[in-house]
């Protein structure tokens, strides 16, 4: 088994386990206590939410890096290599890295079955533990109260959004889904909540624990200039205890998940300035987090958004508009969108009909993908659309492929159109290496 490549191995953790999603925290107990695994750094943070986790961690690494700390980042999914999820000291892991975890694990389980997300979650503990690491950040994977990840306790805990999404495991009740997400909360602990409308879980859950729980609009707030050319942060060291930094230049990450990591940072035992903040502000981004990039091929912008559920493409719409405000001269936005099959793609549609002329209808090579058959009809009839156009004219085609609509879309759309590719991060990831970095 020493000898199997990372891809030998990413194909038998995809076989192990009979489901890919099996929430519950018993079996990664197990194997991590035979693994020795504990705390992994002296600094923990957790973050949960629908949305916004991925963002969150980001600047918080790219802080805390910056100030010189070592850090360890558990993120997922990946866009393009599985090294992605496990970041050690700013650097993905390394495939051999990764190999000696796998192996260790698989050595230690013996009867016990995992999944795929927990292996991944395991590999990164176990490596983690041994990289002298001043603080590590953990990104759930799914809910909260269940995920492999929340077998750690942390020393802050970040719950960025609720909103629905894995339906199927979470329900569609939102203070059901919330009553999930806080799961990792703690006795005791502080908890930043980023949600602007949180349900009533959370607030019930974290009085039950007596976590000291700082609410965005409420303990920390935004305040944006009338030209967006910069921002305040206002927040809270501890309850009652107020800071606040002035004419921060705009991020290039949502803003109201950077506030939220700001102030998750001003609960941690760790000395930070402001050019630390202002660094991450201004180089932080994540890929397929409204990312803009140019087709290596035609040219042509493109932005990148991994949007998969409605309230992601409410805020990609409203990301698209400020857009399009800001620079004038887009005449035209051009959509390749792709989604699995449990989502509710005529939500997103609904939500993304407003900043949208052209819509490419394709489907991603995975068993969960949405066909893109069902995914045309469905989107044509929720934008009251019929055949191949919706109420207001606009174009609405249908393609085999991601690669072969983001193809026909930078084919077709002009040097004053913005192609747009949203979806998944499978439809984010089949053809994003076809682009490369928009120098300003």
């Amino acid at each position: 088994m020493i000898d199997r490549t990372l891809d030998d191995w990413l194909d038998h953790i995809s076989s192990v386990h009979p489901y890919e999603i099996e929430l519950g925290l018993e079996r990664i107990g197990l194997v991590a206590n035979r693994l020795d695994i504990s705390r992994p750094a002296p600094n923990v943070v957790s973050v949960a939410g629908t949305n916004g986790k991925g963002s969150c961690v980001a600047f918080m690494e790219g802080v805390l890096e910056h100030a010189g700390y070592r850090i360890g980042v558990f993120s997922s999914p990946h866009i393009h290599h599985f090294n992605e999820r496990i970041r050690i000291g700013g650097a993905e892991a390394s495939d051999s890295d990764i190999c000696r975890a796998f192996a260790a694990i698989d050595a230690a389980r013996k009867e016990i079955s995992l999944s795929y997300f927990e292996y991944a979650t395991i590999a990164a503990l176990y490596l983690f533990q041994s990289a002298e690491l001043d603080c590590v950040l953990l990104e759930v994977g799914l809910g909260g109260r269940l995920d492999a990840v929340n077998l750690i306790d942390a020393d802050v805990a970040i719950i960025s959004s609720i909103s629905l999404d894995h339906e199927d495991w979470l329900g569609s009740d939102l203070e059901i889904i919330g009553q999930e997400k806080a799961g990792i909360m703690r006795a005791k602990i502080p908890v930043i909540i980023g949600d602007h409308n949180p349900p009533r879980s959370l607030r019930i859950r974290a009085k039950e624990l007596g976590a000291r729980a700082f609410f965005i609009d409420q303990d920390f707030n935004i305040d944006v200039a009338a030209d967006q050319s910069n921002w305040n942060w206002l927040g809270s060291q501890d309850v009652g205890q107020i800071v606040g930094k002035n004419n921060l230049p705009m991020p290039k990450l949502a803003l109201s998940n950077v506030a939220t990591a700001m102030q998750a940072l001003h609960q941690l035992p760790l000395k930070l300035k402001r050019e630390d903040y202002v660094y991450a502000l201004i180089n932080t981004s994540l890929a397929g987090r409204f990312e803009e990039r140019r087709d290596s091929r035609t040219g042509k912008k493109v932005v990148f958004d991994v949007a998969h559920n409605p309230a992601a493409a409410q805020l990609l719409c409203q990301n698209l508009l400020e857009y399009r405000f800001q620079n004038p001269e887009i005449e035209r936005i051009a959509a390749v969108i792709a989604v699995m099959a449990d989502k509710d793609i005529e939500a997103m549609a609904i939500a993304l009909e407003s900043c949208l002329d052209i819509w490419y209808i394709a489907q991603v090579d995975e068993v969960r993908g949405l066909s893109v058959g069902e995914a045309y009809r469905r989107i044509s009839e929720a934008v009251g659309g019929c055949s191949s156009r919706d109420k207001l004219g606009r174009n609405i085609t249908e393609h085999k492929s991601v690669q072969m609509a983001y193809d026909s879309a930078c084919d077709a759309c002009s040097e004053a159109d913005l192609v747009v590719v949203t979806g998944s991060f499978f439809t984010v990831a089949a053809v994003r290496l076809l682009t490369e970095e928009l120098v300003h």
